[in-house]
């Protein structure tokens, strides 16, 4: 059953980029967890990392349920609800759109950017900006592409879903200050496991594009504990150097500009067709070992 649901959601990807935020269960798993933590009134450590446990707990049983719905359907029904929750848990083309809009007459937008990234956009020149897109590139493609399709792959709809979950939990809430630290915290170290051998595997990838960037991915990859990976992938791959500002620098080549991220746009079409055939590789081996 799931190398034709594979095949679906990636048409259905490509097709249509993202489903309406209204039946997008992604939104769903944010608005929920959201809810908790406006509910939530900080109590301390103890009582708010209790709370941001359950908190999480629920929303994962909310994406194992949804994941359990084709199961109590009749065929061809199954198949089609399974094809557009895969679908709905990864982001191709939406992540291409959100990059190319960030180009306009030769130059990278900050206002556009602002709507990818996290760091404060107003005050980069242009290899910065240009370097913020393609690190956001970098890192989706494990987070979008690569971890949904992985654990699709080794544990089925019920596998993504909760990845997904997890990605969205950690999104909200995962953060290091006041409000989140505690709260947020079961979150953040869930998305750390989850992603730490997609993460690596994704290095796998980049070396497949151009082998010679496997000595930028040792020499960086720890600059953060997942990101790290796919970043100084990127990096190497294109020859071009990725900042971000205060925190870490990947001197891989020259400044990055518009037509480096054209180009990184061009490397993450690649990495997404490996990353296909790879998680149907592995559904073929799991299905033949089962």
């Amino acid at each position: 059953m799931d190398l034709p649901v594979l095949f679906a959601a990636i048409i259905l990807d490509l097709l249509i980029g993202e489903p309406p935020n209204r039946i997008h269960p992604t939104v769903w798993f944010g608005k929920l967890i959201g809810f908790f933590d406006h509910k939530w009134r900080r109590r301390g450590p103890v009582a708010d990392f209790t709370g941001g446990f359950f908190s999480v707990i629920i929303v994962l049983l909310l994406a194992f349920l949804l994941a359990s719905l084709p199961l109590l359907l009749p065929t061809p029904l199954n198949y089609v609800l399974a094809a557009y929750f895969l679908f709905s848990s990864i982001s191709i083309r939406s992540m291409v759109d959100h990059a190319k809009t960030t180009i306009q007459n030769g130059k990278i937008l900050p206002e556009k950017v602002q709507m990818i990234v996290s760091r404060d956009t107003s005050k980069l020149n242009q290899s910065q900006l240009s370097s913020a897109v393609i690190e956001s590139i970098a890192e989706n493609f494990v987070d979008g592409v690569l971890s949904p399709l992985f654990y699709f792959a080794i544990f089925g709809l019920h596998g993504v879903l909760v990845y997904r979950a997890i990605n969205v939990c950690d999104a909200m809430i995962g953060y290091r200050n006041a409000r989140y630290l505690y709260f947020g915290k079961v979150a953040a170290r869930l998305d750390d496991v989850a992603n730490f051998l997609p993460a690596r595997l994704s290095a796998l990838l980049f070396v497949i594009l151009r082998p010679s960037c496997i000595s930028i991915i040792r020499k960086y990859r720890k600059i953060k504990l997942n990101g790290g990976y796919p970043l100084s992938g990127m990096a190497g791959v294109l020859g071009v150097k990725l900042e971000k500002p205060g925190y870490y620098v990947i001197n891989a080549g020259g400044e990055p500009n518009t037509m480096d991220v054209e180009r990184s746009i061009g490397v993450y079409w690649k990495l997404c067709a490996l990353a296909v055939i790879l998680c149907a590789i592995l559904i073929l081996i799991r299905e033949h070992l089962i």
